[in-house]
């Protein structure tokens, strides 16, 4: 059975200061991107495992779809994938 995925308000915040950025000098680029970055979200709804988990972050998992890297905690209970941040990899960690 999937699993559903909930992004977080801070997870869509996040996406959008991605996507904006690319936006300014290619806007299509953008599309295309934030397209692709949600496939692969989506992936985590047959393979919620698939990430690596977070060391000293219970139940935080990430994965990379470079250079942005997906943090999510994965509730079994639930069947659920919460996506906590979307992250540049260039970036320090986010405060989980």
């Amino acid at each position: 059975m999937d699993y559903k995925i909930l992004f977080t308000e801070d997870a869509l915040n996040d996406l959008e200061v991605v996507l904006d950025f690319i936006s300014v000098d290619h806007p299509s680029a953008a599309d295309q991107f934030g397209t692709s970055l949600l496939n692969h979200v989506e992936l985590l709804r047959s393979l919620p495992r698939i990430g690596v988990p977070v060391p000293g972050r219970p139940g935080v998992r990430k994965i990379l779809h470079s250079p942005v890297r997906v943090y999510y905690r994965l509730h079994e209970e639930r069947q659920l994938v919460e996506v906590l941040h979307f992250w540049h990899a260039a970036r320090r960690d986010p405060t989980l």
